[in-house]
């Protein structure tokens, strides 16, 4: 059962994206979104959001993300068949960055092979809920997006 809590951790996870993506969030003003605007920063254009549909948490990460617009792609714990059939394939054709919502384990998996084609981990934040393991909100851009990531 999920509970209030994780409910209220899964929306601060959710709202991270556009903020780490530099994207407008009207309504709320964070600081981080208006240094963005000042900064006028380049705006991490995103392949593909994951998010692993094992967590309520990230379930909701994933429909915010497809209601911003964004190309989004549940898997359920093992990264091997996104890797394989969506990735790899558009990896080979060159850098393109990617977001998401997931698990230690599948972070870890696509950190690694993100390093092949010269792109590493820009943003990464931790999400701790009661009843499992941490999430993590993360990106993985090409190198010369980090700044703009950061920021």
């Amino acid at each position: 059962m999920v509970s209030r809590r994780e409910i209220l951790r899964g929306s601060i996870a959710v709202t991270s994206l556009p903020i780490v993506a530099g994207l407008s969030l009207a309504p709320v003003r964070s600081a981080a979104a208006q240094a963005l605007d000042q900064a006028e920063l380049a705006r991490v254009s995103l392949y593909k959001v994951l998010f692993d549909t094992r967590f309520a948490a990230a379930r909701s990460f994933g429909r915010t993300a497809a209601w911003r617009g964004e190309s989004v792609h549940g898997f359920e714990g093992d990264i091997t068949d996104v890797w394989y059939h969506d990735l790899h394939p558009r990896w080979q054709k060159g850098a393109a960055a990617i977001a998401g919502l997931t698990a230690h384990g599948a972070l870890f998996c696509l950190e690694q092979l993100a390093w092949d084609v010269r792109m590493r981990v820009v943003y990464r934040a931790e999400h701790r809920y009661e009843g499992h393991e941490p999430l993590y909100s993360w990106i993985i851009a090409p190198r010369t997006k980090t700044r703009a990531a950061r920021a």
